[in-house]
């Protein structure tokens, strides 16, 4: 083989950091560069892999393979995507490979294929029973193994090919292809140039050619375009006949990425900002126009108009030749704004998130990677899209955790990564949010964030007002501590709805109820996989594990004590939808949480009736608390404000207050003033008193004195190391050497553990905890904590 003199370092979507050398073939012919895909040899086996660096220095000492195939003549990254990823990488510690692996959608990916071929040994060799295979192969050459179902079934294939290879018949390797690039194809039929100039000509087709009459018509009355089922519906011949005569044309589009905006209710708002928008605009407009890296965290109430400020730094970047990206947190956040927003920037707005199809997220990718769509909307995973000249990105309610991915490689917070990617592209990062977390709070204090506030709200309206139910008293005086609605409340919702205004009501907890508890001893059926109790469903009569998606009947007979009769206690928004039809049955009434979302176009259509007030009143889970801006809700009802507020976790209080500020910002956006009802058990708590009172800044301030001491964020980097095995034993052991190592490296950070998780088993696993701090005063840069952890 002859050596071009280049090499390349590659790393494959496997988990390890290090990349490994090859050798560059001299009949390569274009240009290497970092970001291209390869094909090279890995553990002896085929292996798609990016290339990460390339020298023209042999390295001494090893043996170097070349590599097999190259994939894509040119990086399918932006130079400046590419750099990013590898730096992500080596921010969060984890694997390069799959970093890059993630950055690109499944359907671009290659599929890795078998192909056989016949090798040329003696006829006589060839077993009499597998003739029939070994001629199919022969007769092609060289065949893909899947093609060969086609004609045998699959067990004489696997036995057929086993035997025919340790023949020495047949010969196997691995092929790559790349996946069929589907997409949502029409016709489209226009009326051609010489149409205008034929008038005559086409005048003579109403007697003797109808059909063709026919279609000029319906093409006139929709200005010369026809597309779609209207196309079909035409004579194929009279069709042809006016392409011969040059009066239409027909071509095929894919109007995949249009057919995605039907989702959504278009609108478009003619908006005036305020003074105190115009302030914000032009602080991060100066930035966006030096084209330097700068990161700000916008602070506005409630309805402020965030949104607005959003759009008019958006088109400011439009004008300098620049795009952007709008990151939210949920999917209800990415349905409701992607229509306000396509409404302002129509054919240069894409959307993305976990509810399109392969097939969409194909199509969107690539028409991104061309520069067809500088603006994307879209959930955390589209900070890694290829989107060139960044100018821009907008991380639209910053504190959530849900831009947190977790339980897969690579783990990463979206926001930091945002911060992260703005750097490496010279880009203005805008974190919002009414609530904005500890952590940016206190990078905004001793200024790594530039902050900048919306102080009031953008309508004349007074903000809501805020009624607090006592449920300790309710309870006592109704006699009933399992309805989870106060008479209060009830009366506030008929008298709502009368008026012909709309309801949001937010339980934090779905399902019907938190347990099934048997009324004679108090056995409560467990996990069989997880140490914790099963949720009931009544809708679909099972108990549930919402850990492991275990499902289990609800017992008719106790196998504890044999008795027969069984409580459900507590609730969730199941529950709390059956008693609301019970009270209600004469109000539309529809529930949006984890139980209901995934069922195909089911959010859109709830969104779309709520914007139309077909649906009077909405119960959700923390889906609908946050960035819906419906102007008819004068009321939102928290059931339960207490839900999350004792969890094992240093921020369930933060993220309490979180929810409880921002639902109550959701009642009174539109002309009418809104009103909340919390429902509490805890309306002394701390937190819950600051939330009801809108008191960001005394929450903050006793939240930050409270970690200072304990060396919580965002005073420290934390470190979780969790280990879990089939085996509690094992895992506990582990989890002990664990420890072992790292108290003997740690210096002056702090280690705790090891313990049992909170949820101490899922999906059979046992499970154990160890914990670093890290001070951020005596490791500014996390630079001790990642050589440690490495």
């Amino acid at each position: 083989m002859k050596s071009s003199g280049q090499f390349v370092e590659v790393v494959f979507p496997i988990p390890q950091r290090r990349y490994f050398t090859y050798e560059v073939p001299g009949d390569i012919d274009f240009d290497i560069y970092p970001g291209q895909r390869v094909v090279a040899p890995l553990r002896n086996s085929p292996t798609v892999g990016f290339i990460v660096n390339v020298n023209s220095t042999k390295p001494d000492g090893i043996k170097i393979k070349p590599i097999i195939e190259i994939i894509d003549p040119t990086p399918i990254f932006p130079a400046e995507l590419f750099s990013f990823l590898k730096k992500l990488s080596n921010y969060y510690l984890t694997y390069p490979g799959k970093v890059l692996h993630i950055a690109i959608p499944a359907e671009y990916q290659l599929q890795k294929r078998r192909r056989i071929c016949i090798t040329g040994s003696s006829e006589n060799e060839i077993p009499e029973f597998y003739r029939p295979l070994y001629d199919k192969i022969s007769k092609k050459g060289d065949v893909l193994l899947s093609s060969l179902k086609r004609y045998f079934d699959t067990p004489y294939i696997k036995k057929g090919v086993v035997l025919l290879k340790k023949r020495g018949l047949i010969t196997e390797y691995p092929t790559f292809q790349k996946r069929r690039q589907k997409g949502t194809v029409q016709k489209i039929i226009r009326l051609s140039q010489k149409f205008s100039e034929s008038e005559i000509e086409i005048n003579k087709l109403s007697k003797k050619a109808p059909r063709q009459w026919e279609i000029i018509n319906v093409l006139r009355n929709s200005n010369g375009v026809l597309k779609g089922e209207k196309v079909n519906r035409f004579s194929q011949s009279a069709l042809l006949s006016l392409i011969k005569k040059n009066f239409i044309s027909i071509n095929k589009v894919d109007t995949t990425i249009d057919d995605l905006w039907r989702e959504y209710n278009i609108k478009q708002k003619d908006v005036t900002l305020n003074s105190d928008q115009e302030s914000t605009f032009n602080k991060i407009k100066d930035s966006i126009v030096s084209e330097k890296f700068s990161s700000f965290l916008l602070q506005g109430l409630t309805g402020s108009g965030k949104t607005e400020v959003y759009i008019k730094l958006i088109k400011e970047v439009l004008m300098s030749g620049k795009s952007a990206i709008v990151l939210v947190p949920e999917i209800t956040l990415t349905t409701h704004l992607a229509g306000r927003f396509h409404g302002e920037f129509r054919d240069r707005i894409a959307i993305w998130h976990s509810y399109l199809s392969r097939t969409q997220r194909n199509v969107v990718w690539r028409s991104i990677l061309k520069g067809d769509y500088p603006v994307v909307i879209g959930a955390r995973s589209a900070i890694f899209l290829p989107i060139p000249n960044l100018g821009l990105i907008i991380v639209d309610e910053e504190q959530e955790s849900s831009y947190k991915q977790k339980g897969m490689d690579p783990r990463y917070h979206a926001r930091d990564a945002a911060l992260l990617r703005g750097k490496e592209s010279n880009a203005t990062v805008v974190l919002g949010s009414a609530t904005p977390s500890l952590e940016s709070q206190y990078n905004a204090a001793i200024g790594k964030l530039i902050k900048v506030e919306l102080p009031r709200r953008h309508s004349k309206v007074p903000s809501p007002i805020i009624h607090v139910v006592d449920l300790k008293e309710e309870y006592k005086k109704a006699g009933d501590y399992n309805n989870p609605f106060s008479s209060f409340l009830l009366e506030k919702i008929k008298e709502k709805v009368d008026k012909g205004q709309q309801v949001l009501l937010l339980q934090n907890r779905r399902g019907y109820s938190n347990v099934v508890l048997c009324a004679s001893c108090g056995w409560v059926p467990s996990c069989r996989n997880c140490d914790i109790s099963l949720t009931y469903h009544k809708k679909t009569s099972v108990m549930m594990c919402h850990y492991c998606n275990h499902i289990e009947r609800p017992p008719s007979v106790c196998p504890k004590c044999d008795g027969t009769k069984f409580l459900y206690p507590g609730f969730g928004t199941q529950k709390a939808e059956s008693v609301l039809r019970e009270n209600f049955p004469e109000f539309t009434i529809s529930r949006l949480d984890l139980d209901t979302t995934p069922k195909k176009d089911y959010l859109q259509s709830i969104m779309r009736k709520f914007e139309k007030n077909e649906i009077q009143i909405l119960l959700g889970t923390q889906m609908i608390a946050k960035g819906l801006d419906f102007p008819n809700v004068s009321l939102v009802g928290v059931l339960n404000a207490d839900i999350g507020l004792y969890m094992p976790d240093f921020r369930a209080r933060e993220r309490v207050f979180q929810l409880l500020y921002q639902v109550a910002g959701r009642s009174g956006r539109g002309d009418i003033q809104g009103e909340v009802v919390i429902q509490t058990f805890n309306q002394q708590d701390f937190t819950v008193r600051c939330a009801i009172q809108q008191n960001l800044a005394k929450f903050s301030n006793f939240e930050l004195n409270e970690r200072n001491p304990t060396n919580y964020p965002p005073f420290s980097r934390l470190a979780l190391i969790l280990i879990s095995d089939l085996s509690r034993d094992r895992a506990s052991e582990v989890a002990e050497k664990v420890v072992n190592f790292l108290r003997r490296r740690k210096g002056s950070m702090e280690l705790l553990g090891p313990a049992s998780a909170p949820l101490s088993r899922i999906k059979n696993r046992y499970r154990f905890l160890v914990i670093i701090k890290s001070r951020k005063d005596k490791d500014p840069n996390g630079t001790l904590l990642r050589k440690l952890l490495r």
